[in-house]
């Protein structure tokens, strides 16, 4: 007996041990075939496209849809039919053994409930592609944000084995006796403050790369390889493009904004109409056997009609409060367009500035600090110059890099909001034309 127990002891421990091993194993595959999932490289496009996929925002607001579309159903339900039976114990009372009540719904009130649910579902198809399109935007100032910070943290980097190697040179010197402590001091705390700053640089890349993954809908400590500052310079000067004042003209069209407004001005509409036809009383229709007195064989047909008497519910608050929301929804379209019109006039603006603060930078700035750093740098290696020249120039180069950085990241942010004022992606412009 005692055998038995250890053999089937044995036996437990042995399927309890495989079963384990396998669900790690399924586990395993299941987090290897998410992994697969996400693309290790992704350029801008990409990004937008696999955000648009994946955003869990979108996911979620996706499967409201079919609570829309249950509406519907709800709306098209006919009236069941009531079964009844009954019996009046009392002297000469009547025996109703079955009956049928049939209620009728009187006017096209069916018809303004089911319209209701349609237009409700399609102003949330319209907040769906709302939601996609607010992706678009976001993704594209996310992924700007991450690739500027990444170039950054290599001038941060590249600054850093700099003022190790001006550290070296101020020590040589210093051996040498061509310069003073004060230099080595000044050359050291440059150093110490460019670890500094590295750090942060580092730190806000993090909450960036977390906040662009969770736009992508995938793991906040995800990494994933992005394409680098080039891909994000304009390749033509988008605000000369004739094409854009033909979507100034066309932005209220093309604007989600506009048409979730008309969607909720059908619903309000509907539910009006809808409102109206309540206030004819519904029918209900009743027949069936009927034996007039208990004591007796007597059997005859029976047949009853019924209606709601609308004195004090006639849907006044429902009518009331319907024509208000119209009243509402016309002056909250104006207000809607004039706004339109003001972020388009606004975006633009804002887009040439950054535009043209871009191009002086690339056409001017950055050679001429670049080339100003490095004469200086070997001045002050061949003891010609003071440390003071070298780190005014290094601060300055600086300055103008990190500047340079900023402007590019300012543009695609300045590129996206123009793209979210017209209602349209702006990429393939130039094709349009």
């Amino acid at each position: 007996m005692i055998r038995l127990v250890i053999i089937i002891s044995i036996i437990f421990f042995a399927t309890d041990c495989w079963a384990k091993t396998l669900l790690l194993e399924q586990k395993n595959i299941k987090q290897e075939v998410t992994n697969q999932e996400v693309p290790a490289t992704l350029n801008l496009q990409q990004a937008i496209d696999y955000a648009i996929k994946n955003n869990k925002q979108i996911k979620a607001l996706s499967a409201t849809l079919p609570i829309t579309e249950a509406n519907l159903i709800i709306a098209k339900y006919r009236p069941n039919p009531i079964f009844s039976s009954q019996n009046e114990a009392v002297k000469q009372g009547s025996l109703h053994p079955a009956q049928i009540a049939i209620p009728l719904e009187v006017g096209r009130k069916r018809y303004w409930r089911a319209k209701v649910a349609k237009e409700q579902i399609s102003k949330t198809e319209l907040e769906i592609r709302k939601a996609i399109w607010e992706t678009h935007t976001q993704v594209h100032g996310s992924y700007s944000q991450v690739v500027v910070l990444n170039y950054l943290i290599e001038i941060g980097k590249q600054r850093k084995e700099f003022y190790e190697k001006l550290l070296q040179i101020a020590k040589d010197r210093f051996s040498a006796g061509d310069v003073s402590g004060l230099d080595l001091e000044r050359a050291n705390l440059e150093l110490l403050t460019a670890e500094n700053e590295l750090n942060e640089l580092q730190g806000k890349s993090k909450q960036a790369k977390i906040d662009f993954n969770l736009l992508l809908g995938i793991s906040p400590d995800n990494e994933t390889a992005l394409e680098n500052t080039d891909s994000l310079k304009p390749k033509e000067k988008v605000s000369d493009n004739p094409a854009i004042k033909d979507l100034q003209i066309d932005a209220q069209k093309n604007r989600f904004e506009i048409a979730i407004l008309e969607k909720e001005y059908g619903i309000t509409e509907a539910q009006l109409k809808q409102a109206k036809w309540e206030i004819i009383p519904n029918l209900t229709i009743e027949g069936g056997a009927v034996k007039p007195s208990v004591g007796t064989n007597i059997w005859g047909p029976y047949l009853a009609a019924q209606a709601e008497l609308p004195v004090f519910n006639r849907k006044q608050g429902e009518i009331k409060k319907a024509k208000a929301q119209l009243d509402y929804l016309e002056k909250e379209e104006d207000r809607l367009k004039l706004l339109i019109q003001s972020q388009i006039t606004d975006a633009l603006q804002y887009f040439k500035v950054r535009e043209e603060q871009l191009k002086r930078y690339e056409e001017k700035l950055l050679s001429q600090s670049k080339n100003i750093l490095e004469l200086i740098e070997f001045g002050y290696q061949r003891g010609k110059l003071s440390l003071t020249d070298v780190l005014n120039a290094e601060q300055k180069n600086r300055e103008v890099k990190q500047a340079y950085l900023q402007s590019i990241l300012n543009y695609q942010i300045a590129f996206s909001n123009l793209e979210y004022a017209l209602g349209v992606p702006l990429d393939k412009l130039g094709e349009k034309s």
